[in-house]
């Protein structure tokens, strides 16, 4: 079994440095035509292969070999509860602090130390210490960091329930944490993809300002007439093909809408009217997973071109489709996609836990910062939350 260590040590410094990217993103304001300039700015995903030394690419992964089949979490000659699930977390879990736990595990830190050389900024340091509203900025990056250094926890604590892992699922930005443990994207490309997606996304959050808005359901609540209402009272504002949509199926009475400002302005002022017992703004530059992010997926499309993938190892859930990625190429259409289509996060709970009456659970870990997937798994199964862990970080 490989692991960060020695991948850490078959990268030499002048790999590392190749990897870095060419130019800052963050200032990626609309112009004649922003999809090229994300691109133009951003490093080619084709540098980090140029090397004709096989022992300074990045070819293997941290994690397991490949086995000769795909394991499954419904494999009937394994016992469910000797199986492992991992949950990985998305955008808006992270916090200042996320990853001292951390600091012990050599694994971990190599794997922060590695991250920030391909970046090119300090990603423990803004875990550890922020400030906030730089953490912010990068959150996708120091997430999708911190989920899988919380994997090297598990590791180092519990390397047989790693090895019993039969099904992996990411809520949107930690399905890439995902693929990557499941063989299916190299680390580095992960990284460098990370970066571009944060960049490509705030991109198109400034060509068209929206927002997230959670909303706490009623029994009785009527969501598809309030998202209509919504739309229209925006459109009555001057706002062109107006949006308000699901983009977080949660849980039966909880679920993220994403639009136009004007549309969510109006659910927060007269929600109650359609029964949202509750609406609370989500911290977050843009609405993503609607219409609104499709110059995000236009640049994530054309980056991914020239990534090498393969057929994830075990199982890994597609949360915009709510199933298993099925080969390479599913899985190039998916990461492109999710960035403008709704994450079916309790769809997807549904179908990864479905179980015959009677029959035993998986031990789920569920990584990274925050405590919300958690949360919302018992919300979905009460079940699967009884055989589950958060690993804190």
């Amino acid at each position: 079994m490989l692991c960060i260590s020695r991948l850490y040590e078959r990268c030499s410094p002048r790999v590392l440095a190749r990897t870095r990217l060419k130019g800052s993103l963050a200032d990626g304001a609309p112009g004649s035509s922003p999809l090229r300039r994300l691109l133009d700015e951003s490093s080619t995903f084709g540098e980090a292969a140029e090397s004709a030394e096989p022992e300074l690419r990045w070819a293997t992964q941290p994690y397991a070999s490949r086995p000769q089949r795909r394991a499954s979490s419904t494999d009937t000659h394994v016992e469910p509860r000797d199986t492992t699930v991992l949950l990985f977390p998305g955008q808006g879990s992270q916090q200042v602090g996320m990853g001292r736990r951390l600091r012990d595990i050599p694994a971990a830190k190599q794997l922060y130390d590695l991250a920030s050389n391909v970046v090119g900024w300090d990603v423990a340091r803004v875990c550890t210490e922020g400030p906030e509203e730089e953490l912010l900025q990068r959150c996708q990056t120091a997430v999708f960091v911190t989920s899988l250094a919380a994997l090297e926890r598990v590791r180092d604590e519990r390397p047989a329930a790693v090895e019993r892992v039969r099904a992996v699922a990411g809520f949107s930005l930690g399905e890439i944490a995902a693929l990557v443990f499941a063989d299916a994207l190299p680390l580095e490309r992960a990284l460098r993809l990370v970066e571009l997606r944060a960049a490509a996304m705030r991109a198109a959050a400034a060509a068209r300002p929206g927002g997230m808005l959670t909303v706490w359901l009623a029994p009785d609540a009527r969501l598809p007439l309030a998202m209509q209402r919504a739309r229209d009272h925006a459109a009555e504002r001057g706002v062109d093909a107006p949006v308000c949509q699901v983009a977080n199926y949660l849980f039966p009475a909880c679920k993220v809408l994403a639009g136009d400002d004007e549309a969510l302005r109006f659910l927060e002022a007269r929600g109650g009217e359609f029964g949202l017992r509750r609406c609370a703004r989500v911290r977050v530059e843009g609405a993503f997973h609607t219409p609104l992010m499709a110059q995000a997926e236009a640049a994530l499309r054309e980056a991914l071109r020239s990534v090498e993938l393969r057929a994830p190892r075990v199982r890994v859930w597609c949360c915009a489709e709510a199933r298993a990625y099925a080969d390479a190429a599913h899985v190039r259409r998916g990461l492109a996609r999710h960035v403008t289509r709704a994450v079916r996060w309790e769809q997807t709970l549904q179908a990864l836990y479905a179980r015959p009456r009677g029959a035993h659970f998986p031990l789920t870990l569920t990584l990274g910062p925050g405590g919300a997937l958690r949360s919302t798994l018992r919300q979905v199964n009460a079940r699967a939350w009884d055989a589950s862990l958060q690993i804190d970080v």
